[in-house]
């Protein structure tokens, strides 16, 4: 009794056609020389026939799907140690196949007594065809030589993308300075514009342990802030260290520190004899009521007292 095995070739469309013309039969006798064309669409299941059981498969494209009018090629292994090869070609609907019926030359010339297919490898069945075990190897060498070609690909793409993201960094690190000197230019303009105001400040000079605190006569006051320059000035002949600057408001009680920046010429808070510092405290003046009295402090360690200015009473 003859085996006959199916091979179903599934092709999936974006759209299921709802009706398809009468499914056309084609029956291909194909030898080891011989290469059979299956005619298949989009949206349609084409069936392949074959008089023994298949016991392998391989299909050329593996790595992309096979796009409209494209093509493919594929090769088939039976139990009988048979191998055919077979072009897979995209048609219009029309002109595909439904079905295609595959028998072996060989047997469909010379049938064996027996009704059995003659075998080219001799006595020894389990032997693997040598056309086979060759096709096998160049299909999977082209296997690995399309996966390298797609990694190659996607580091190229990665490498390019990684060089314009380091190149507009560098752009923009240059021209970070220049843009930050136009950002100050157009607040500072922005300042003259809406109008600058001053608040008079009470005492501008106090000494303490041989360093001159001194205040600008006046605070300038723009953008709801109020900027206070200040200048320290070691006369003494030691060294002279602080640990902050801070500004503290009293109704005649205790002081209350407020909220400020301290922006200074020195990154550290020492100075040497005859060295002297320029900061700018900057801070809101919303904090400060009308009869409070707003005084700016030098602390030492420990947040002890070694100066202080009373800006207003």
């Amino acid at each position: 009794m003859k085996v006959v095995a199916s091979l179903v070739i599934l092709f999936i469309s974006f759209a299921a056609q709802s009706a398809l013309a009468q499914s056309p039969v084609a029956t291909l006798a194909l030898g080891t020389d011989r290469i059979g064309e299956i005619r298949t669409a989009q949206g349609i299941t084409t069936m392949i026939r074959f008089t023994e059981a298949v016991q392998e498969i391989i299909c050329g494209d593996l790595y992309e799907p096979v796009a409209s009018r494209g093509a493919s090629n594929m090769f088939v292994k039976t139990d009988g140690k048979h191998t055919y090869s077979f072009d897979l070609t995209i048609v219009a609907t029309p002109q595909a196949h439904r079905m295609v019926n595959v028998t072996d030359v060989a047997a469909a010339t010379n049938p064996s007594p027996t009704g059995a297919a003659t075998d080219p490898r001799g006595s020894d069945p389990e032997k693997p065809s040598p056309d086979f075990e060759r096709l096998k190897a160049e299909a999977e060498q082209q296997g690995r030589q399309k996966a390298a070609e797609i990694i190659r690909t996607a580091q190229q793409q990665a490498d390019r993308k990684t060089a314009e993201a380091e190149t507009k960094l560098a752009e923009a690190e240059r021209l970070a300075p220049q843009r930050a000197d136009q950002e100050i230019e157009r607040r500072f303009m922005q300042a003259l514009m809406l109008g600058l105001r001053e608040a008079k400040v009470s005492n501008t000079r106090a000494i303490a342990k041989k360093v001159v605190i001194t205040l600008d006569p006046r605070m300038l006051l723009f953008n709801d802030k109020a900027y206070l320059r200040y200048t320290i000035q070691n006369t003494g002949d030691k060294d002279f260290a602080f640990t902050a600057m801070s500004l503290e408001v009293s109704d005649g009680k205790e002081g209350k520190p407020l909220t400020a920046v301290v922006n200074q010429s020195k990154t550290d808070n020492s100075l040497a004899p005859g060295e002297s510092l320029t900061g700018v405290i900057v801070f809101d003046p919303k904090q400060v009521g009308t009869k409070q009295r707003l005084t700016l402090f030098v602390r030492g360690e420990d947040s002890a007292e070694l100066a202080h200015v009373t800006i207003q009473q």
